[in-house]
């Protein structure tokens, strides 16, 4: 075995990062240390050609997401477009795969409205939603959120995230630490991914990314999504399901906290309990927005619906959305 080999290797690549970060610190100097660790071109790794997408969840050994600390502490342009919607969408990766852009697009071109899904790979609890609405003041009119109550309902008080099927939970990083280190993590992560692509065969790249201006996912990595051969999922929980009271009083805090007008939905899943988010919706006075059924295709046999289901998924919620009391007094209030 050459050892000296892979040593020089090893140097090599300490130089090389070291480098990166040195132009980034220098970069800094010239221009808002924001822009550079936020999602300036030289920072970070879009989608092709396409700038206005960024790689989010990446990483070909270790899995890492960006999303966290761009949101939480406020790097890049994220916050200030959610700043500018007019409806949020709030929940954990279901939502992400279940809403279409297109159909969201064309609805929000429609109406003459801007609307952003803030959901977040993860992360089951919308308490760490609410620490960035409260942090960096978000005021849309309207709030649609996931009512889902797997591992950790919406409405909990957890600061944890179930990240890639863990058996257990761990602390949403960001939380623990200052904007710089957050700063920082974003540099490491996009200098490490580019390590990574400039030793890998080209077409291997299976990562997530994030459309800025509206928060959607490009899934197309994943050869799942895109396949029309995907199972329907099975519900395999007792549907005598409820809404506990302390459940009702969480959610009563959270939207009396966030302010603005706000209705219900759930996203089909293999733990799909339509009966707790009715019963929320009625303790809550909330609209609940629910499909007749769970008969949705997704890539993995649990709630993360394909690219045809999200389609369907999507026209129906916006059908309904369209006719819901809570929509036209938005929008009255809008003209």
């Amino acid at each position: 075995m050459d050892h000296s080999r892979d040593f020089r290797r090893y140097i090599l690549v300490l130089a090389a990062g070291g480098l990166a970060s040195l132009l980034m610190i220098s970069a800094a100097m010239l221009r808002p240390v924001s822009s550079l660790f936020g999602l300036s071109d030289f920072a970070r790794i879009s989608l092709l050609d396409r700038k206005l997408w960024y790689r989010d969840l990446g990483g070909r050994t270790v899995p890492e997401l960006q999303e966290l600390d761009l949101f939480y502490h406020n790097i890049g342009p994220m916050i200030a477009e959610a700043r500018g919607a007019d409806i949020i969408l709030l929940g954990p990766s279901f939502v992400l795969y279940a809403i279409d852009p297109d159909e969201l697009r064309h609805f929000g071109k429609k109406h003459g409205i801007k609307i952003y899904n803030m959901a977040f790979f993860g992360v089951r609890s919308g308490e760490f939603s609410r620490e960035i609405i409260k942090r960096w003041s978000l005021h849309p009119k309207l709030w649609i959120i996931n009512v889902d109550d797997n591992f950790d309902h919406f409405f909990s008080t957890s600061l944890k995230m179930w990240w890639f099927n863990s058996p257990q939970s761990v602390p949403i990083p960001p939380i623990g630490y200052d904007r710089m280190k957050g700063w920082v993590s974003v540099a490491r992560r996009n200098v490490r991914w580019r390590f990574e692509d400039a030793r890998a065969p080209s077409g291997s790249d299976r990562s997530v990314y994030r459309r800025i201006d509206d928060g959607s996912v490009y899934l197309d990595n994943n050869p799942r999504y895109g396949a029309t051969d995907n199972e329907t999922l099975v519900v395999v929980r007792d549907p005598n399901c409820h809404a506990t009271p302390e459940t009702i009083k969480i959610g009563r805090d959270y939207l009396a906290s966030i302010g603005g007008d706000s209705i219900l939905t759930l996203i089909p899943n293999s733990t799909w309990c339509p009966t707790q988010a009715l019963e929320l919706g009625k303790g809550l006075g909330r609209e609940v927005l629910l499909p007749p059924d769970a008969n949705y295709s997704t890539v993995d046999n649990g709630g993360h619906l394909d690219h045809k289901s999200a389609v369907a998924f999507t026209r129906f919620i916006l059908s309904s959305l369209e006719q819901s009391q809570t929509f036209m007094r938005v929008m009255q209030r809008k003209y």
